[in-house]
């Protein structure tokens, strides 16, 4: 008969070797699941982040799904996914007071050009006009609108408003002839100019809304702060990558958004400024779009920026990087 002690400590001890010399089973990944309202340079962090191994580097396995942005939110909210990259409508929810906070911010300014058909020349002359967006209440609805103001149109009467799917799908809709202008991802402008349609207007120049940034409930805020930091964190190595790494990054988005090499060029060129370092935006921009949502529900009710956003892990970031 064999002794059961004198074959457990032998094992015992051939574990502790090999735990000694790095073969204990890793910790299992915290999976993460993140939902995108289209596929675009505004979400580029994340992507690179992703590629580069960076969400892994912080235990992490991220998957991301596309969804319209009103659905990303009710998905938030009951838990489907833990992250939503679609700024405006995460902020905009919050400004109803849905219990979501956005909490870092990838694009902090508009990376959208207003292309037209060709025979318009100008944004003048879209009155009369349909112009498609990704969604009703979307970031593009929203800064179809702030360039029809701009240009002296009002958008509820000068123009008509159509859903007509993300950037690719509303240039399509524009060589078909069911819309006439549409704000596209600066990544689609060079293309669709090579098609002979209209520039009309880089939305930077005329606005400092915030583009595109990460979006969490309170309750994950309150539960797993330290799985947020380390999301955060690694969108930012993503960030800071794109800016210290014009080459590899313009690899990444030739593969990843499927245009060629000379319009990722131009793209990047036009749009790598417009994305924050740190993650944060200023007052003025979330201001903004406070007030626009606002303008679009007819509330009169003020919104506290406490209401819609926290930087508190932010800080918490910069702090410890010092």
């Amino acid at each position: 008969m064999i002794s059961t002690k004198a074959v457990t400590i032998p094992v015992l001890a051939f574990w502790f070797v090999l735990g000694a010399q790095g073969f204990m089973p890793a910790a299992a990944a915290e999976r993460v699941m993140m939902a995108t309202p289209s596929r675009g340079l505004f979400e580029f962090p994340v992507v690179v982040a992703m590629r580069k191994g960076y969400f892994k580097d912080e235990g992490l396995e991220v998957r991301k799904i596309q969804m319209q942005p009103q659905i990303g939110v009710k998905a938030l909210v009951t838990g489907d996914v833990d992250y939503l990259l679609a700024w405006g409508s995460a902020l905009r929810a919050a400004v109803t007071g849905v219990p979501i906070k956005v909490v870092a911010a990838m694009a902090a300014r508009p990376l959208h050009i207003l292309i037209a058909r060709p025979e318009i020349r100008s944004p003048q002359e879209l009155r009369g006009k349909t112009v498609g967006v990704d969604s009703f209440a979307g970031t593009v609805d929203y800064l179809s609108r702030v360039a029809a103001r701009h240009f002296g149109l009002n958008p509820d009467k000068d123009l008509k408003i159509i859903v007509s799917g993300e950037s690719p799908m509303r240039l399509a809709a524009i060589r078909a002839g069911s819309i006439d202008a549409t704000a596209i991802d600066v990544a689609f402008a060079a293309k669709a100019e090579e098609e002979g349609l209209k520039r009309l207007l880089n939305l930077a120049e005329i606005t400092d809304l915030p583009l595109s940034g990460i979006g969490v409930t309170d309750r994950k805020l309150q539960t797993e702060r330290e799985q947020v930091k380390k999301v955060i964190r690694a969108t930012l190595r993503g960030t800071r990558f794109m800016k210290q790494n014009r080459a590899e990054t313009l690899q990444l988005m030739t593969d990843y958004l499927g245009i060629k090499p000379s319009q990722a060029a131009g793209a990047y060129d036009a749009s790598i400024g417009s994305f924050a370092d740190d993650g944060f935006v200023s007052d003025k921009g979330l201001l903004l779009d406070i007030q626009l949502a606002k303008e679009r529900i007819k509330m009169t009710k003020e919104v506290p920026l406490s209401q819609v956003v926290d930087w508190s892990l932010l800080k918490e970031i910069g702090e410890g990087s010092r």
